[in-house]
């Protein structure tokens, strides 16, 4: 029977829990209750007690009670980290779940993002929905989120509809017996894409499978480059090919689609993963038009969807963009290669279209090369970076770099 752990303010969610523990029971999972209550009343019902998950990080829950709510969330976010990890490690269980609020989401999915990609975690939440942002839910791991659709006041038929799916789905997943994700015997690469730059994106996806390499695609709008970054950090990619790196244009404007609070390229410090990079997507933002800061009267710019344009930068922006991208592959201590096309680097950027700069793209290029250091080698690949030709070029550097490693 696999063991499910079970992440609950039993203060005020016994009701729930009661009602998860017979669903998980029907699907044969036993649940491992683990209470997370901070209230003042006296808790029962949980089989790893508040006390316990505080204790075993050095809290005494009565010499700390009295403190102010949003300090003992964070002694609590804490010491669930380590309880969940600890029960992983000791092979205890074999999937997370959690349902509630922000309170129970804030500390049961901080727990979660504890445990490698693979393994079950599933979240029952009240604020997936709305314009909210997914990262501070998910982070940079596989936590499958299911909205509550109403608030979590005692059961009823929606709750319970909610309820058990979430937990059929975590039992059928404890049932699978993955434990993490799985280093692949091939030398594995990790490729930033968008749809601006699919096409090339895909093509050096397809030679560098035609060479022996796996490749796995980050969508670079937010989260993708943050979790490829996190991967090679876990020893998980045996290279990288940051063909788009265009996260650090909302970084540097502060918002729009692709904003994450994440800063990109910054592994670049400490892990030393053979990397090659191009400027992919640095040439634009992409914002909801509604909400972009400037006006758009003198800007080129393509509508992507009813709300959502694809703005071109200007020269000043472009400037800044440069500085900011070569000031962080100037502190890579590895192996980079920085690749630049002559001809728009996305869809719709080659002379003569639509979100063609030519002084603007000039900026960007002219000010990355003459702002790296030394020790980066440049190569300047003739053409659009989002065509086949230069995806299958750029893709052959990296097998390259890849195969002198090996020799």
């Amino acid at each position: 029977m696999k063991t499910i752990a079970l992440i609950a303010s039993c203060d005020t969610k016994m009701q729930e829990v009661t009602y998860m523990k017979e669903i998980l029971q029907e699907q044969k999972a036993r649940a491992l209750v683990i209470d997370m209550s901070i209230g003042p009343r006296d808790v029962r019902g949980a089989d790893i007690s508040r006390e316990e998950v505080l204790s075993d990080s050095g809290y005494d829950w009565n010499a700390i009670c009295f403190r102010p709510k949003g300090e003992l969330m964070g002694l609590m976010t804490k010491a669930m980290c380590s309880e969940i990890l600890s029960l992983y490690n000791a092979g205890e269980i074999d999937a997370v779940l959690a349902a509630g609020g922000v309170q129970n989401t804030t500390v049961a999915t901080r727990a979660m993002q504890t445990l490698p990609i693979g393994f079950p975690k599933v979240m029952v939440t009240t604020i997936a929905s709305g314009r909210k942002h997914f990262e501070d839910v998910v982070g940079d791991k596989d936590i499958i989120v299911f909205p509550s659709i109403v608030d979590f006041t005692g059961l009823n038929e929606v709750i319970r509809t909610v309820l058990k799916s979430a937990c059929t789905c975590a039992a059928a997943l404890a049932r699978q017996g993955v434990r993490e994700l799985e280093k692949r015997k091939k030398p594995v690469i990790g490729i930033t894409m968008m749809g601006i730059t699919d096409k090339g994106c895909s093509a050096a996806v397809r030679e560098l499978k035609a060479r022996g390499f796996e490749a796995y695609g980050f969508h670079a709008t937010g989260a993708g480059g943050a979790m490829m970054e996190k991967m090679a950090e876990d020893g998980l990619l045996d290279g990288i090919l940051d063909m788009t790196p265009h996260e650090l244009v909302a970084e540097y404007f502060g918002g729009g689609f692709s904003y994450g609070k994440y800063k990109r390229l910054q592994y670049l410090k400490h892990v030393k993963v053979p990397t090659v990079i191009a400027p992919g997507g640095l040439g634009f933002i992409d914002y909801d038009v509604e909400e972009f800061p400037y006006s758009l009267k003198e800007r080129r710019y393509n509508k992507h969807n009813e709300r959502l344009a694809h703005i071109k930068l200007t020269k000043e922006e472009a400037y800044h963009v440069a500085k900011l991208f070569a000031g962080r592959l100037n502190e890579a201590e590895g192996d980079v290669q920085l690749v630049l096309p002559t001809d728009g680097m996305r869809r719709d950027g080659k002379h003569g279209e639509s979100l063609c700069d030519s002084e603007v793209d000039a900026v960007l290029t002219e000010g990355i090369a003459s702002e790296i250091k030394k020790e980066i080698q440049v190569k300047v690949v003739e053409g659009n970076l989002d065509t086949e030709g230069w995806g299958r070029q750029i893709a052959a550097f990296m097998a390259n770099k890849l195969e002198k490693e090996e020799c």
